[in-house]
């Protein structure tokens, strides 16, 4: 109770109006962004898993679609992190996660609209710095 009245005070002190219907924005994010981790952690799962697998590659990236709907954002950020991890540290992984970052990159590339290479780019910058870190036994 005490976070639903600090974003109402917050938004109070924002100038908003302390009616109900000023809190609905934050709450239509927060609803957003507690949907999103669901998405993010169950493709990159289910692609790792197809790809140990080695299921059928057409019905896996179908499904993966499905499981994302149209957030192709999504798909690129755990493409990304997965295929640049896997670099950081090449001889410590069998190669799932590359067979898993390809499956996720052709399951956004779906629906007329096509996936953001340049965000696909950042992510997998972010893995392999990440990868690095963990190799290093840093957080």
């Amino acid at each position: 109770m005490s976070n639903i009245r600090n974003l109402y005070t917050l938004q109070d002190h924002a100038g908003h109006s302390s009616s109900t219907s000023g809190i609905e924005p934050i709450f239509d994010t927060v609803r957003h962004v507690h949907e999103r981790p669901t998405v993010v952690g169950s493709a990159p799962r289910t692609a790792m898993r197809y790809a140990a697998e080695q299921r059928n590659l057409a019905e896996s990236i179908v499904e993966l679609r499905e499981m994302a709907g149209g957030r192709n954002d999504i798909l690129a950020e755990a493409a990304g992190i997965e295929a640049g991890s896997w670099c950081a540290s090449p001889a410590t992984h069998v190669g799932h996660e590359l067979i898993c970052a390809g499956m996720l990159i052709l399951a956004g590339g779906g629906n007329s609209r096509p996936l953001d290479y340049r965000e696909l780019e950042r992510w997998t910058r972010l893995g392999y710095e990440r990868g690095m870190k963990s190799r290093k036994g840093e957080r």
